[in-house]
């Protein structure tokens, strides 16, 4: 085998990993909210219409999620991202060009494309094959760069906005999820450690730990059990709309510009966010292993609930409520990635788990596609976020209920 190194080539996949999450969700995802409202106004079209391609985006994962498996197994995943990468530079990056809605309709699907093996399929696949140990601290602080380039890319973006416009800003944006993207899928992306003729980070100590992975392997239900049980449903429920609710983080730039605050405030608000979406992720997996799921499952919804209950009266209360709002609301939309397959896990255990969560997040992103489209009408029929808001904490109270009810279905599925 060829010498590891000092530092095992696995923490530099978590690299390569960290950066494409930045650019497939901190700058397409975190910053698409704050160029709607200037889009729409020079297009003279609604926020819905413009926000659409957003729906689109995740209504075309919704439909590809399923098959994505296949084609990572079947293709070399270097080729995979670098072509997803490339299609979200230039989806992305061309929208600056566009002078109607119908064109960002079509790089909402190319962005859908892309982001499903971006987002969604690949990053754990690689990380589970390369990490032995420290999987899933590997993962979490490759996922906390949706957050941190959410946080740093809405800075810029805010600035970006005000001082060269919409369009300069889609394109300089294209090149940034180029730059992130591209040399990483290319020059240091590998799908396993055989590869390169490494073994992965922990190798010896797996035979420690054998026995206990294997049962936990063996334990659960399959997917055709799982389809025939009630919990299935709940948890198809709680993710869903949890993935609908979590859409309001879309909307928060918007928002904050309705009430009378300025584009700059709107940028902090989105910072806000991510921040907290960012530290929710560490926080809720603490509380999750401490003090268990429906813990995590309290302080994540519930967070999110205070959070937009905050924004609700920040235009009475000020600024500062309206980012401590913005905050708590990051941290439900934390669990909105973070909780789910915790749930699932948990209710129907490891032995069919991959089948059973590829299906049951494909709810998720439906709802986030409903959600952003939905919200963006509401507001426009409207004229403020009242309406969306309110049906926000409704939808929350159904998350909790629905998660907390599939676990104690648990125990009638013999997990």
């Amino acid at each position: 085998m060829k010498k590891q190194g000092k530092i095992h080539y696995a923490w530099w996949i978590m690299v390569a990993s960290a950066a494409i999450y930045a650019a497939s969700v901190g700058i397409i995802v975190s910053c698409a909210g704050l160029l709607y409202r200037a889009v729409a106004e020079d297009l003279n079209v609604g926020v819905s219409e413009i926000s659409l391609y957003t729906s689109l985006m995740y209504l075309t994962v919704t439909i590809l999620l399923p098959f994505a498996g296949k084609v990572l197994n079947k293709f070399d995943i270097r080729y995979i991202l670098t072509i997803a990468g490339i299609i979200n530079a230039l989806a992305f990056g061309l929208m600056g060009t566009y002078n109607s809605v119908i064109p960002f309709y079509i790089s909402g699907i190319a962005l859908g494309i892309g982001s499903t093996f971006l987002i969604y399929g690949s990053i754990p696949l690689i990380m589970n094959n390369w990490f032995k140990v420290k999987a899933g601290t590997s993962l979490g602080i490759a996922m906390a760069f949706m957050g941190i380039g959410g946080a740093i890319f809405a800075q810029i973006t805010g600035g970006l906005i005000e001082s060269i416009g919409w369009r300069s800003t889609y394109m300089v944006l294209g090149i940034a999820v180029a730059i992130l993207i591209l040399p990483f899928s290319i020059f240091v992306i590998r799908s396993k450690p055989e590869e390169l003729n490494m073994t992965a980070y922990g190798e010896d100590e797996v035979v420690e730990n054998a026995p206990a992975s294997s049962k936990m392997l063996e334990t659960g239900v399959l997917k055709s059990a799982a389809l025939k049980s009630p919990a299935f449903y709940l948890v198809l429920v709680f993710t869903g709309l949890f993935g609908l609710a979590s859409t309001v983080s879309f909307h928060v730039p918007n928002f904050v510009q309705s009430v009378g605050f300025t584009a700059a405030m709107a940028a902090t608000g989105v910072t806000c966010v991510t921040i907290g979406q960012t530290g929710g992720k560490f926080m809720l997996g603490a509380i999750n292993d401490k003090f268990g799921i429906k813990s995590a499952l309290f302080v994540g919804i519930g967070g999110g609930m205070l959070g937009v209950v905050a924004l609700l009266i920040s235009d009475s209360f000020g600024i500062g409520m309206l980012y401590a709002g913005a905050l708590l609301f990051g941290i439900g939309f934390s669990g909105s990635t973070l909780l789910p397959p915790v749930v699932i896990r948990e209710v129907f255990g490891g032995r069919d788990y991959a089948s059973i969560y590829t299906t049951i997040m494909s709810a998720s992103t439906l709802g986030v596609a409903v959600g952003t489209t939905l919200f963006s009408y509401i507001f426009d029929s409207t004229g403020s976020y009242y309406t969306v808001f309110i049906t926000v904490i409704i939808l929350f109270i159904i998350v909790i209920s629905s998660s907390l009810i599939s676990l104690n279905w648990k125990k009638k599925l013999n997990v």
